[in-house]
């Protein structure tokens, strides 16, 4: 699996936002159900 990038394209750049904690808590959630069926495994770039 590869992501094949455009030549001279630059990655965009935005500052991160806040959330409301009930937000990131449903977030979290989703994240670890979705981990736990294996749909999504953690990151391993750098």
């Amino acid at each position: 699996f590869s992501i094949e990038l455009i030549p001279g394209a630059e990655p965009i750049s935005k500052a991160p936002y806040r959330m409301a904690l009930i937000e990131l808590k449903e977030i979290k959630d989703q994240l670890q159900e979705l981990l736990e069926r294996g749909f999504i495994r953690p990151s391993v770039s750098p």
